[in-house]
């Protein structure tokens, strides 16, 4: 018995030191899952023979070679992530106006682009910020471009295509993926705002890349999966809105 209680605080220990470790890798996802996993059979007091102790032993193995492997392959962009001053980070801001736009109207309000972008850079160094907006043949949105070019975005515009059965599709889910691509290796912080569940498989390979990736978004209005795939997910709340009047909303 006394042998089996050591094995197990060894397995606690072992757990312990992986833990820190992770900490500071953002890119493990995988093998915390494995931790956790791990972590809830020995404290369920689940090991009840010889054969699942190694087997156990075995994963920690696997998980601290990965371990191994992720740091010799990311070590030189995570240690910059984690040393640099926060006015030496670079970083870029993308975002997804339509999903925001309806997003906000639910609330009769609309995004405060200039807080927006205050809130995103804070003390770090802005490279880029690009706002992707989707026009409608039937609404005049010329102001509220030139909104956004006075408050440093730069601004793509793609037309809202018709389709034969007389729906509509207008999105800038690809571009904003090719763009964020081409500017990864020169950001160390990618800022997404959106809540589109399309953008996960993006952030996963971008954080595997080297970037924090953050999303800002409305809680209720973002799929799960994006909250969970981003370093930090910041909620859009009542500070970040503008109350419309029918003049503004006349803009956008």
């Amino acid at each position: 018995m006394a042998d089996f209680n050591d094995q197990i605080v060894q397995i606690q220990e072992t757990i312990a030191r992986i833990e820190q470790k992770l900490d500071q890798m953002t890119i493990a996802q995988a093998a915390i899952r494995d931790l956790r996993e791990i972590k809830n059979r020995v404290y369920k007091e689940a090991i009840s023979g010889a054969r699942e102790r190694r087997e156990i032993f075995s994963i920690l193995d696997d998980i601290q070679k990965n371990i191994a492997d992720l740091q010799a392959k990311a070590g030189t962009r995570l240690d910059r992530r984690t040393t640099i001053p926060p006015t030496e980070v670079r970083v870029g801001i993308f975002v997804d106006v339509q999903n925001i736009f309806y997003a906000a109207k639910s609330f009769n309000a609309r995004l405060d682009f200039e807080k927006l972008l205050e809130l995103s850079v804070g003390k770090r160094r802005l490279i880029r910020a690009i706002a992707y907006v989707v026009q409608s043949p039937d609404v005049d949105q010329s102001n509220f471009i030139s909104m956004l070019q006075q408050k440093s975005y730069e601004v793509k515009r793609k037309d809202l295509r018709q389709r034969s059965d007389g729906s509509a599709k207008g999105d800038w889910d690809m571009g904003m993926a090719i763009d964020i691509m081409r500017f990864v290796d020169k950001l160390d912080v990618v800022v997404l705002v959106s809540g589109d569940g399309d953008f996960v498989p993006l952030v996963e390979l971008v954080k595997t890349l080297g970037p924090r990736v953050e999303v800002i978004s409305f809680t209720y209005n973002t799929a799960r999966d994006l909250i969970n795939s981003a370093d930090e997910h910041i909620p859009i709340e009542e500070a970040l809105l503008l109350r419309n009047s029918a003049q503004a909303e006349s803009a956008t």
